[in-house]
């Protein structure tokens, strides 16, 4: 049985492309596993007759983080990576490719035009030329190169 595909629109944050309703799921778990584990450590600490108020205070903000990692891990689970490495991406059509992105050809050229080098360097390392060899002449990111080895390697342009 085929898996149904996620398309829709999604964002970039630290670097990487993430489902908008995912993250704030997320974010919104993370916080209530981050506060329950500060709050019940702080009540069971406090309880300590022998432990140090400060020392029961800043236990429990170590109590908090264990509860955030808890938390990071459960969405770790429930929202698996949609991403897909296509071996032979420059044998696909690259705008059925932007389509089930859900971007246009003109907002893929305008991304690349301004997208860090770092990820210029992930494409390449990849050799996504299909995609590289998109980018405007007046970008900072353009290549001559990468029309090049798009055409040694028997690509499309698209």
């Amino acid at each position: 049985m085929k898996k149904e595909e996620h398309v829709g629109k999604y964002m970039e944050v630290w670097g990487d492309t993430v489902d908008p309703k995912e993250l704030g799921i997320s974010a919104l778990l993370c916080i209530v596993t981050t506060m329950a584990f500060f709050l019940i450590g702080r009540s069971v600490l406090s309880g300590i007759p022998t432990l140090d108020p400060g020392l029961a205070k800043g236990y429990s903000l170590l109590v908090g983080i264990l509860g955030c990692f808890i938390g990071a891990a459960i969405c770790a689970k429930m929202f698996k990576p949609k991403r897909k490495i296509m071996i032979q991406f420059e044998e696909e059509n690259i705008e059925d490719i932007l389509k089930a992105a859900g971007m246009t050809m003109e907002e893929e050229i305008e991304a690349l035009r301004t997208v860090s080098p770092e990820i210029i360097k992930e494409m390449e390392d990849l050799e996504i030329y299909s995609l590289l060899a998109l980018i405007p002449e007046d970008s900072p990111n353009y290549k001559p190169e990468y029309k090049e080895k798009l055409a040694q390697k028997g690509g499309n342009k698209a």
